[in-house]
């Protein structure tokens, strides 16, 4: 029997799946109860507070096992949840093949991002937020937090803020169209060669969207 979730912050449909003993998160997102999900939220690690999904009851999987016999199982990247953050300097050039610490709570992870600036890290499940250090610079991160830009009672505010923060412009999150986000978004258009209005279009939007990855 299914049932129904309303998307808490900081939820995505990953740890929605796991909360009810599903471990890939395609069965919930794709069930087709959740068709009009789908349209308003492409993006299965971008959901709104308060959007609702329909949770279908778990599909046990079968195969046959031999007894006397060793049998290696490969967990679905599906079920893994990772961090894809793209670093660069102040002039906006990647930090190419440099060395980074990642902190989850008491756990620290070491790595080397890519030859574009691209730290891609599994990230655990229970983590809400992380830190990260990398040529002498350190960030504070909360995961899983970045809000929708469409089909959203705040007209996409809050998702704005947050993606021009993740770009590099001094804004403090309020969820309100301030002074600061529109001069903020001034900045951002004209970067992007856009008509320099303040305003959160639907081309600016989209830009904002294309540019940060999500």
């Amino acid at each position: 029997m299914s049932t129904t979730h309303v998307i808490r912050r900081g939820e995505c449909m990953l740890l929605v799946a796991r909360r009810y003993g599903i471990l890939d998160y395609r069965q919930v997102y794709e069930h087709p109860a959740n068709a009009e999900l789908r349209r308003k939220r492409p993006n299965p690690s971008v959901l709104y507070p308060g959007d609702t999904v329909v949770i279908p009851e778990p599909r046990p999987s079968q195969m046959p096992l031999y007894t006397g016999l060793p049998r290696p199982f490969t967990l679905d990247a599906a079920s893994a949840r990772y961090l894809r953050v793209e670093l660069r300097d102040d002039v906006g050039a990647p930090l190419a093949s440099k060395p980074y610490l990642l902190l989850f709570g008491p756990r620290v992870v070491e790595g080397e991002t890519d030859g574009n600036g691209l730290l891609v890290q599994r990230v655990p499940l229970s983590a809400s937020r992380a830190e990260l250090e990398c040529e002498d610079q350190w960030w504070e991160l909360e995961l899983g937090a970045l809000r929708p830009m469409k089909d959203v009672p705040d007209d996409g505010v809050a998702g704005a803020e947050a993606r021009l923060i993740n770009l590099g412009y001094a804004l403090e999150p309020t969820g309100r169209m301030t002074l600061e986000l529109r001069s903020a978004l001034r900045a951002f258009q004209h970067r992007t060669g856009l008509s320099v209005t303040g305003r959160l279009d639907a081309e600016t939007s989209r830009h904002l969207e294309l540019l940060h990855g999500s």
